[in-house]
Formats: structure tokens, sequence, C-alpha cells
């Protein structure tokens, strides 16, 4: 067999294996070809001059979809999150990607379409060792373009978010490998490229190789959130905007794109829905956590539990730190302390002009759905980015 015979009957070999996942959402294509005459010729860079305000793009985690709102005017730009990756470069169709046909979710993405938006097919591979097999492979890499092809033409994408994210190290993800992907994937028909990437990636990178990874992307999604967690020694908030020294926060992040004189325009900063609540060992800020027990606390969570405690816990106090531009609470339940830090319409807005006054492309939000039915987000959102 020659090389040429060789290499067509493993494209065909590829597609096949995407069309075993595509099956799936067939039946929402198909809605949306019937409904093409309704589709808004506006593209996203015309859409965000006309609304003169930056980008606005939410992330639908699989385990999010059919639990949100329907978006109307809400987001210009939805990431389905996601599909993860094999180290063979093969798309995963399990229980969670295959809620990619899920009607709720084919509702909103028909929504955000016809009103001039983007839709775009996030893909996940977070584990170190399956991202080196996999990056180090071409024919892995070549496997996993194919699909992606394939996936965002039947599936009627305007792009593809990666979302690669190496545990042991935040900038491993700037190195040749990863960059040299990129190259493969921008050369192949799927749409605009956004990468994601955690905010130690940006302050900690080298100028040089953050520059050639901004080269490589349409949109760069710097991760702003997670500087407090689950696993570290105290408790603080997710998202700082300033912090004591030698603690990291957002206006880092901001100051090190402005020096690096990076695209602004190509950057959008990704915010939090939710914090965490910790037992701590006493009431103060920034309090030692107690090991082995953290809850997650949506937006959605805590505007539900402010109204209960009102009435039931005679204790309970929230509280505002002006350094970090933070929300949080402390009370007492069953005799142990409990710290909750969370965000708000006041922490938001002041995270949002951050994005307005640096002139950055835009801003996300993780997740959709963890707001519950609160409008009061999208109002602030609007409020302040429209202004």
């Amino acid at each position: 067999m020659d090389k040429k015979t060789s290499g067509v009957r493993k494209k065909i070999l590829a597609t096949i294996i995407g069309l075993a996942g595509l099956v799936l959402i067939i039946g929402g294509v198909g809605i949306v070809k019937r409904k093409r005459e309704l589709i808004s010729p506006l593209g996203v860079g015309r859409l965000k001059k006309e609304r003169n305000m930056p980008l606005v793009m939410g992330f639908l985690p699989t385990w999010m979809v059919g639990k949100t709102r329907q978006y109307e005017n809400e987001i210009q730009e939805l990431v389905f999150l996601g599909v993860e990756v094999s180290e063979e470069g093969r798309l995963i169709w399990d229980s969670q990607s295959k809620k990619m046909n899920n009607e709720s979710y084919l509702e909103i993405k028909r929504g955000i379409k016809r009103r001039g938006g983007r839709n775009v097919l996030g893909i996940k591979l977070f584990e170190d060792e399956k991202l080196e097999k996999f990056l180090g492979d071409k024919a892995a890499r070549e496997q996993l373009i194919e699909e992606l092809r394939v996936m965002v033409r039947i599936g009627s994408f305007d792009g593809v978010n990666v979302d690669f994210e190496y545990q042991g190290s935040p900038v491993k993800i700037l190195e040749s490998g990863f960059l040299g992907f990129l190259e493969e994937l921008g050369a192949a028909s799927v749409g605009e490229i956004e990468v994601d990437v955690f905010a130690n990636t940006i302050i900690k990178g080298s100028a040089e190789q953050i520059l050639a990874l901004m080269e490589r992307v349409d949109r760069l999604i710097v991760m702003a959130y997670d500087f407090h967690r689950p696993g570290m020694d105290y408790a603080g908030p997710v998202a700082p905007i300033r912090s004591p020294a030698g603690e990291r926060n957002i206006i880092e992040i901001s100051e090190r794109i402005i020096s690096l004189g990076l695209d602004k325009r190509k950057i959008v900063l990704a915010y939090p829905l939710y914090g965490y609540e910790w037992k701590t060992e006493s009431e103060e800020f920034g309090a030692k956590i107690k090991r082995g027990w953290y809850q997650m606390a949506s937006w959605k969570r805590v505007k539900e539990l402010i109204k209960n405690f009102e009435f039931q816990i005679s204790n309970f106090e929230t509280k505002w730190d002006e350094q970090s531009m933070s929300p949080w609470m402390v009370f007492r339940e069953n005799g142990e302390i409990h710290q909750i830090y969370y965000e708000d319409e006041r922490s938001l807005a002041a995270k949002l002009e951050l994005v307005k006054q640096n002139g950055l492309g835009g801003v996300g939000f993780w997740a959709l759905g963890y707001e519950g039915e609160d409008e009061n987000i999208w109002r602030q959102v609007r409020r302040v980015l429209s202004d």
C-alpha cells in the first residue's frame, strides 16, 4: 500500500469515528437548518460594535445542561463545555458529552444563533500524562483535528474552545507542543479558536511564550477565579480584585496584560458565579481552614442562604472586604464556625469595570446556571458595560 492510499484510508477512518459521535446531534441540526432563514447575518464583531460593549460569553458545563434559564439577550457567545479528548485524539462520547443533543441546550443554541451570536464547541483534557502523550503524537493530533472539522460543520458551531489544563504547572501549556497543535488546528476549517488558561499562566509565563500563544488564537480566556480554592490552608475570596502582598489577584493579571502589550481586544476575563463555604478555626477574614469539608456556594445558593439566615440565625452577618472588593459571611452552626466567600452585584460591578476600563475584549462567566433565575446579574452586566 502506498503512502497516498494509506493517508486517504486514515482520513476516512477518522471521519467515520467522528461521525459515530455526531449522530447524537443530527436531530438538533435539522431544526437549525429549517430555521436558517431566521438567523441574523450579523457576525459577533458587528454585534459587539452595535451594542458598544465588550463581548459577554457564558460557559455551559455539561452538568448544568437542562438546569439553566433560557437566555435571551444576556450573552453573545455560548460555550458548550464540554467534550473530553482521549490521549489518542478522539472525542469521548459519554453520558455528559451526549447532552449536546439535549433539547434544552439546543433551544438556547438556536436562540444565540438567531440573535447573531456565536456557538462554540468546548473540548477538554486535564490529565498531564495524557496531554503529553496526545501532544507528542502526530497521528493523535490529526485524528482530533479531523473529528473537530466534521463536528463544527455538522453541529453548526462557530469555533472551538480548547481547555487543556496541566495540573502540575500553569505555564507548561505555553510550551512548543501545545503551540504546535494550535498551528495545526488553525490551518483546519474549525472556525475561530479560543484557549482557556489559568491566571498564573499569564502572571508567570514568559513574554515570548505568551505572545506566541496570542498569535495562534482568536481569543484568549483567562480564568480569573479560584485564587482561593479547596485544598488551600486559608479561606479567602475566589476572585479578589486586590490582595495582601504575595497573593495573586485580578489587578495583577490586568497589569501583566498591559505591560506585555498584548492585543487586549482578544482577551476575555472569565469571572465566577460561585464561591466556597469552609469550616474555619476562627471568625476573622482569611481564617485557617479546617480540612476535610467544603461546599461550593453558587450565586443562587448564597442568595437563598442570606434570605433564610436573616430569620433563622441570630449571629449571622454579611461582611465586605475593601481590599479584595469581595463579600463574605460568617456564622456558627452546630458549634462550628462557617465562612462563605462569594460574589454579589457589588463585587461583580467592580470586576466588570476593570474589563471596561482596560479595554479588554470581553467578560466570561463560569458557569451558566449557577445564578439560577436571578436576573440582577445580567442587568448589572448590561448597565456597567454599556455605559
